[in-house]
């Protein structure tokens, strides 16, 4: 009898002990700088080892992550920084992560019988390829709205991207979600309208990363030209780091900016791209049937990470700044910034309730919807002082 019950105990526990472990998670916070600099590093993908879990750090240099296992290892990856892997100790809360500026050696200048644009095309056909499958990206994104200079909206939230189709064409749903607006007389008027004309729709955000529509249409321009450098790092890695130059005699709002891609893959890792300052006095004001616009600003970023014989997108920014006249409803300018980040992904073909996806442009419809305060436990873009900032403005 004493035997039963000692076995039947030394069940329970072997059950009980692995499920407790995993379920108690432990959140970390941190700050990521240049060791020689001290200064912080915007940018970095901080991946959870043996996991597709992560996040990327903020303008400040700052990060939360949260760990599902007591043992971790944290890996932190930059183009311009050695990796960097750290285990997290049970007494860990708050870390200072110093990264060392990777140390590149620049290939003597060779003459390419292709075409720099030609060359760069290929990276991203290859680039849209690779990301064309069937894939669950675990996602994290934000959207700011500003009305002549000041902010009227912010929403974020935690979505599910099921991609079944190339260019990342997917169904949206909206797992959590959280919405702050201006409160004011105008406050009614001013949703309306915003909800409207919503520059960056939330369900394409991914076939928007995926399709590089305005890479493509640079690369397909006569009026740019093109400086290449090849950079090669200790273990012999060779990225190519393309600079876009907008030619100076072209009066059109051109763009400027950089591709970087890894020679080997000929994948793309990082794109920033924006309006040239030297050709904004080009750009013009178009008459629609029905209103008026001018865009003032516009960029876009992107970064991707080849994960073993996985090419995944890690993170993807828009932003524009555009003048709208629209009889009696606009004469304003707004400004729309959008930020994902993935969080987690898993390949393969999922079934969803498709009645449930998300069917409006902005995710600020969404309002606020959520369990639990995702924001201080999941692993998300931190927000900035200032964007704290913004947000208790808000609500």
């Amino acid at each position: 009898m004493l035997f039963k019950i000692i076995i039947q105990k030394l069940i329970v526990l072997l059950f009980f002990i692995p499920i407790t472990s995993f379920c108690q998670s432990k959140v970390v916070t941190g700050i990521v700088k240049d060791i020689i600099t001290s200064q912080p590093v915007e940018g970095v993908s901080i991946g959870i080892q043996n996991t597709n879990g992560g996040t990327i750090s903020n303008e400040e240099g700052k990060f939360r992550i949260t760990l599902n296992q007591k043992n971790s290892v944290l890996n932190f990856s930059h183009l311009n920084f050695n990796k960097y892997s750290y285990s997290v100790q049970t007494t860990d809360d708050n870390l200072e992560i110093l990264l060392e500026p990777k140390a590149y050696t620049l290939q003597e200048v060779v003459i390419r019988k292709q075409p720099i644009n030609e060359t760069v095309m290929e990276a991203l056909k290859n680039s849209k390829k690779q990301l064309e499958k069937s894939v669950l990206l675990s996602t994290y994104y934000r959207e700011f709205v500003q009305v002549n200079g000041v902010y009227t909206n912010f929403s974020d939230g935690l979505l599910d991207y099921n991609i079944k189709r190339k260019s990342g064409a997917s169904d949206l749903y909206v797992n959590q979600s959280r919405a702050y607006e201006l409160k004011d007389s105008a406050t009614v008027e001013r949703k309306k309208m915003t909800e409207s004309i919503y520059f960056y729709d939330v369900r394409d955000a991914i076939s928007d990363a995926y399709n590089l529509k305005k890479l493509k249409f640079i690369l397909e321009s006569k009026n740019y030209e093109y400086e290449i450098e090849t950079k090669v790092d200790a273990q012999g890695n060779s990225i190519e780091l393309v600079t876009i130059i907008p030619k100076k005699e072209v009066e059109l709002g051109l763009y400027y900016g950089t591709v970087v891609y890894d020679v080997k893959t000929k994948l793309i890792l990082e794109i920033d791209l924006k309006k040239s300052p030297d050709h904004k006095q080009h750009i013009p004001e178009v008459n629609a049937v029905f209103f008026r616009f001018k865009v003032n600003e516009e960029s876009r970023k992107a970064s991707f990470k080849i994960d073993g014989d996985n090419y995944i997108l890690v993170y993807n920014q828009n932003k524009i700044n555009i003048y709208i006249k629209m009889k009696d409803r606009f004469d304003d300018t707004f400004e729309f910034l959008s930020d994902l980040i993935t969080t987690d992904y898993k390949e393969g073909e999922f079934d969803f309730d498709r009645s449930k996806r998300h069917k409006e442009r902005s995710l600020f419809s969404s309002g606020n919807n959520f369990t639990e305060e995702y924001w201080k436990t999941k692993n998300i873009i931190l927000l900035s002082d200032e964007e704290e900032k913004i947000i208790k403005s808000l609500d």
